[in-house]
């Protein structure tokens, strides 16, 4: 069945953005046919991260990709061990955002969630349920890159999670050289803005960050977090 495909990425809690982006592009999804495919980071910098998971949660046509800011915010729930980048990359916001302000005290270096349970249940439940990769008939749609030695969509399958969770801190920057990522098909990612891109297409303009389409693979992070833009890819594609 043809479906057509809605593809975002690195929302990072900015859920009123997300929304109207999605209006614009014409997603229902009361529609059988429309697919919102989200390639990860859905939390982390923004302050409307509680509503980014119920929108999420809400929603009845959907596949959720993980993210590296899943990862990250999954080991502090798991472990309650506060490391910099936590506060460098935004998941002190978000515990904030579902804690409160005064429940998590920034000076600690470990984070005691006793009596918080059903909250890190919900957002550890919501991030296990997160894939590592999607792919449809012509596409393939990841975080920030492919394992190594993926060439082809055979070898997808192959990788295994711990090969995934390093793919998804690559940045397509460091890895595409303008030959097609994978020969059988389009990876779509996430996880660098595409106002790098200039560097691939002369045609650009320098600090765009509109959604890049490179040869056989097409960038869509437009730097939320700071442009207050979110991209939305539209394809049509069968579902396998």
């Amino acid at each position: 069945m043809i479906k057509k495909l809605f593809v975002v990425s690195d929302v990072h809690g900015h859920c009123t953005l997300l929304k109207d982006a999605l209006k614009k592009a014409g997603f229902d999804d009361g529609n059988e046919n429309h697919l919102l495919i989200c390639c990860g980071d859905y939390f982390d910098r923004g302050n409307e991260n509680v509503e980014v998971l119920k929108f999420f949660e809400r929603l009845k046509h959907k596949v959720l990709l993980r993210g590296n800011h899943e990862d990250l915010l999954l080991k502090l729930l798991q472990t309650g061990k506060v490391l910099p980048h936590n506060y460098i990359n935004g998941t002190m916001q978000t515990l904030t955002d579902f804690f409160g302000k005064y429940s998590i005290d920034p000076t600690d270096d470990t984070i005691d969630f006793s009596g918080k349970n059903r909250t890190v249940d919900r957002l550890c439940e919501f991030i296990n349920e997160t894939l590592n990769y999607y792919e449809t008939k012509n596409y393939v749609f990841v975080h920030g890159w492919l394992p190594e030695n993926v060439k082809i969509a055979a070898d997808l399958e192959k990788a295994d999670d711990e090969a995934w969770g390093l793919a998804r801190w690559v940045k397509w920057t460091d890895k595409y050289d303008e030959t097609k990522p994978l020969t059988d098909k389009t990876l779509v990612c996430g996880h660098m803005p595409t106002f790098y891109a200039y560097e691939f297409d002369s045609s650009r303009r320098r600090g765009s960050t509109e959604i890049f389409h490179g040869n056989g693979m097409i960038a869509i992070d437009g730097a939320t977090y700071d442009t207050k833009l979110v991209n939305v890819l539209v394809l049509e594609d069968e579902l396998l």
